[in-house]
């Protein structure tokens, strides 16, 4: 990058919108990619503004948005492949007894609602953990992410129709996961 581009004052105002609009979006969609990895969705999603900053010049501000979900994508797939073939240690298994699902925050209600939607939440999230990694994507940048499933074409790389039947499929498992709770009800 010329040293033109990082002095432009209109580029770098919208170069720090962006950060502050999409740091929190790029660090859940890539904590929820990540699974039981979410310690790194800080990292990646700053990996993803820093190297958005370093292509300033390249990325049209029209394409930031399915630019930097790409990257964050592609990073956490990257991060989720070097860990297949990391040995796990004492550290990451006490880590795991610590770490409690993202849970919205629930309205007060009765006690017993309230276990209800918190273990249905809990459920969710499983199952979401669940999906094959094409479903969960797709149904993260869809669902949590409101991405239009245009954008999600662009940045997963695959047609419309396949963003489509992707989250169709995840629909369909996730509520066969949460069908105890769905009767429940």
């Amino acid at each position: 990058m010329t040293s033109a581009t990082r002095q432009d004052p209109i580029l770098l105002a919208s170069y720090q919108r962006a950060v502050h609009d999409y740091a929190d979006l790029l660090k859940s969609f890539a904590a929820r990619l990540l699974g039981d990895d979410a310690d790194w969705s800080e990292d990646v999603a700053q990996d993803a503004l820093l190297a958005l900053y370093r292509h300033l010049h390249d990325v049209p501000e029209s394409a930031w948005r399915p630019w930097l979900y790409r990257v964050t994508r592609n990073l956490c797939l990257d991060r989720l492949r070097r860990r297949k073939h990391r040995p796990r240690n004492f550290r990451d298994y006490a880590d795991e007894e610590n770490r409690d699902p993202v849970a919205p925050a629930l309205p007060a209600c009765r006690p017993e609602i309230r276990a209800q939607e918190v273990e249905m939440q809990r459920d969710l999230e499983q199952a979401i953990q669940e999906l094959p990694p094409r479903f969960r994507e797709v149904f993260l940048l869809c669902e949590q992410q409101g991405v239009s499933y245009e954008e999600a074409s662009t940045i997963l790389d695959v047609p419309l129709k396949t963003i489509s039947t992707r989250l169709f499929r995840a629909r369909q498992r996730l509520m066969k996961a949460l069908a105890p709770h769905l009767e429940r009800n």
